[in-house]
């Protein structure tokens, strides 16, 4: 295929603001973010210069080079600290009397990360004291997982606090990390009321999300049903998902809203069981429609078919519903 001298010129006028003119090759702008981008992208170089002018290209490559830097220093970060997380965690092991804070360089500047003993020392000793506010986190890394965790800014102010409120300076090591050391251990009572605390404040929590008279068989069914739907619903075709997706999801969280409606003693058990079972079935209808027109595959419909008729067996096992056979 023959390349049209204007192509070049096409191309070049593209990058320009609208309303623009091709400027002389001395009198080049400089190069704009389109530009970098394309340039970046572009299968080869040799086809970049027909277009950029040199002054550009090396605006180009110096951006380029700026940001393959930039993710270097990203990924040193992230090694080194996976590092440092490993030694703490190997630290707080058996720990009762330390309280180890070290930087969570994945987290931006000046953040700070405690873990285990160290994480509930904090919450429930150290920030209330210092009119901090602070909660202990499910460790959402995927490397040395701790059960506990917190995070907090302003080391200066923590190390100041630190020392004003119990006379305690900290040894720094070369990474960065603080080590407090309390003037006594913690006896295994406190330890045990530390732990206590959090367990306490997590069942609180629990009976609130998930109330006791809950089936807990029946809501992990309709969990499951929920995560199963809900994403592979809202990918669907509009056509296909404002007909039928959009109310697979709204009876999904109906199957939820009528559990915690019979968990906080509003219906009966068979009651429960006759409304779990409308539900089902429209699922079920909805799910065909979808299968039958092949929207979904086989496999998939087979999948989420029998994540919804485990719901069915539950009710009708737990739920004093009588069915015809």
């Amino acid at each position: 295929m023959s390349r049209n001298k204007n192509d070049d010129k096409t191309v070049k006028q593209a990058m320009l603001p609208l309303g623009g003119s091709i400027a002389p090759p001395a009198k080049n702008p400089p190069a704009t973010e389109l530009m970098k981008i394309v340039a970046k992208r572009a299968p080869k170089k040799r086809m970049i210069e027909k277009v950029f002018s040199g002054e550009e290209m090396r605006e180009i490559e110096d951006v380029t080079k700026l940001m393959k830097k930039v993710e270097q220093d990203n990924t040193t970060a992230r090694e080194k600290y996976r590092k440092i997380k490993r030694l703490v965690k190997e630290m707080e092991y058996g720990n009762n009397q330390k309280i180890i804070v070290f930087p969570s360089l994945v987290n931006g500047d000046n953040w700070y990360k405690v873990v285990e003993f160290s994480a509930l020392y904090y919450v429930y000793r150290l920030a209330p004291r210092m009119g901090r506010k602070a909660h202990i986190y499910k460790d959402s890394d995927k490397y040395s997982k701790c059960l506990f965790s917190a995070t907090f800014q302003n080391i200066e102010k923590f190390v100041f606090d630190m020392d004003r409120l119990d006379d305690l300076k900290p040894e720094i090591s070369d990474d960065g990390v603080y080590i407090f050391t309390l003037k006594k251990p913690l006896t295994d009572d406190e330890m045990a009321a530390l732990k206590l605390t959090e367990e306490t404040r997590r069942e609180k929590l629990h009976n609130v999300v998930r109330p006791i008279n809950m089936n807990p068989k029946a809501y992990r069914a309709v969990l499951m049903v929920m995560r199963q739907v809900a994403p592979r619903a809202r990918k669907l075709e509009k056509q296909y998902y404002y007909t039928t997706g959009e109310m697979m999801v709204k009876n999904t969280q109906e199957l939820l809203a009528v559990y915690f409606d019979f968990a906080n003693g509003l219906y009966s058990k068979d009651e429960t069981g006759r409304r779990l079972m409308v539900v089902v079935d429209r699922l079920l209808a909805g799910l065909t429609l979808l299968a039958e027109n092949r929207v979904w595959a086989y496999d998939t419909a087979a999948m989420i078919g029998e994540s919804i008729n485990e719901i069915r067996r539950i009710v009708i096992k737990d739920f004093d519903l009588k069915v015809s056979k």
